[in-house]
């Protein structure tokens, strides 16, 4: 009988584990679901910033936020070549290289209105923004090209700019580095806007 008691205990004790740890988070807190990156060289195709995300156009993906947003990236020695997937037809973002949760964060912002792509390079000034263009801070806009499509829901973004651009609202990378990264998602064409479907953070390594 006391074993019953015993077991009986043990299996309520587990059950209450398991229905806290469904209670944790929320829609609040950052998301770092993430899939490994590939390793494996692949034969890389030519890039075009067209809005379109060809095969072996890239040489490494990863999954973020359950599968609402996808970030791709290629690099040379000058170059970084990037595309962002993301399950909206609102705005997506990345931030390279935040110090504490938003602040000192190299963002690009992009999406696609009436057709039109837009993508803004900016920088985040503080904790929780605001994010303006480097432009307005005395830097410069150094997406050297972009282009983006929008269609059934998903918003593709893809640009390229230099590994090191010079300006002091961009950070500088280098072939082979680690790179921390902030991420989000809105539902409307407005970066300005609150992210409201998905954010988080990540890490993504360049090729050597």
């Amino acid at each position: 009988m006391k074993d019953l008691k015993k077991l009986g205990f043990v299996v309520l004790f587990l059950v209450g584990i398991v229905l806290l740890s469904g209670c944790t988070g929320g829609n609040g807190s950052p998301s770092a679901t993430q899939t490994a990156q590939s390793g494996t060289p692949i034969q890389l195709g030519e890039w075009r910033a067209n809005g379109i995300i060809d095969e072996n156009e890239y040489a490494h993906e990863l999954s973020l936020a359950g599968g609402k947003l996808t970030v791709y990236w290629r690099n040379d020695d000058t170059y970084l070549y990037m595309a962002l997937k993301g399950q909206t037809s609102g705005w997506v973002a990345i931030g390279f290289e935040p110090t504490d949760k938003m602040k000192d964060a190299d963002m690009v912002f992009g999406w696609v209105q009436d057709g039109n792509t837009v993508v803004i390079d900016a920088y985040s000034t503080g904790t929780y923004g605001p994010h303006p263009p480097d432009e307005k801070l005395g830097g410069s806009g150094d997406i050297l090209e972009y282009a983006g499509k929008e269609e059934n829901g998903v918003t593709i973004i893809e640009f390229k700019r230099k590994l090191n651009t010079g300006d002091q609202y961009d950070k500088a990378f280098t072939p082979g580095q680690k790179i921390s990264f902030i991420f989000a998602l809105a539902d409307v064409d407005d970066f300005t806007t609150k992210h409201n479907i998905a954010r988080g953070y990540g890490e993504l390594q360049l090729d050597g």
